[in-house]
């Protein structure tokens, strides 16, 4: 059951016609209970089905055999996309081209973004600095591409998720709105509506950090 599917302020009773004064949620374990009843759109599945699909993206059939910290990388990937769908981001992750997987899961990345900005070099900041942009007619070709199973079916499993973490994104606005009110950023907010460990990749992810290997042998 959604809750958001009733009216603001009042729900039915069990008397015909009468209304009861519907509880706001008063704290943010009330806001994560009424999250989870959102289904398929709620934060705690939309994070990790994210996370699974990055690595299978770039590692396929290995993606189970990848090692934590890459496991954690998604996770703090996924966490970040979703709350660029609340506001944009100031979070930006790059890989070298010798890593091909890094690299997939970063062009991965870049495409469940709303909007953003991919960049490729040999040299971080270096000069000079050219824009890949099409015009009018590229970005319909584009458009028909996305359309076809091949060769664009990467694309088109991308724009899947990024319409999901969209769709997830809108209908748990009021609750990530409420926990932010509380002075949390976008990122803390959408974890700790998720709750399980999507605190500790929030915290790790805005200080920019991967999980220790410490924690890992936990």
């Amino acid at each position: 059951m959604n809750v958001m599917n009733h009216a603001p302020g009042s729900r039915k009773g069990p008397g015909a016609g009468a209304t009861v004064p519907r509880k706001a949620p008063t704290t943010t374990v009330d806001i994560w209970r009424d999250c989870q009843l959102a289904g398929a759109d709620a934060i705690a599945y939309v994070l990790p089905m994210t996370a699974r699909y990055l690595l299978e993206n770039a590692y396929g059939d290995y993606r189970l055999a990848v090692s934590h910290g890459i496991e954690d990388m998604a996770r703090m990937a996924a966490l970040s996309a979703y709350a660029g769908h609340v506001e944009p981001q100031s979070v930006t992750f790059s890989a070298w081209t010798a890593d091909t997987a890094a690299c997939t899961m970063v062009a991965t990345y870049a495409l469940l973004l709303p909007t953003g900005l991919l960049k490729a070099g040999q040299v971080p900041g270096g000069r000079p600095a050219l824009r890949i942009q099409g015009d009018d007619s590229d970005r319909r070709t584009t458009t028909l591409l996305d359309m076809q199973l091949l060769p664009a079916r990467a694309r088109m499993d991308a724009g899947h998720v990024r319409n999901r973490i969209a769709t997830s994104a809108c209908a748990n606005l009021g609750q990530i709105t409420a926990v932010r009110e509380c002075g949390a950023s976008v990122i803390r907010a959408v974890a700790a509506l998720a709750g399980d460990d999507w605190p500790g990749v929030a915290d790790r992810l805005e200080r920019g950090e991967v999980m220790a290997r410490d924690r890992i042998c936990e």
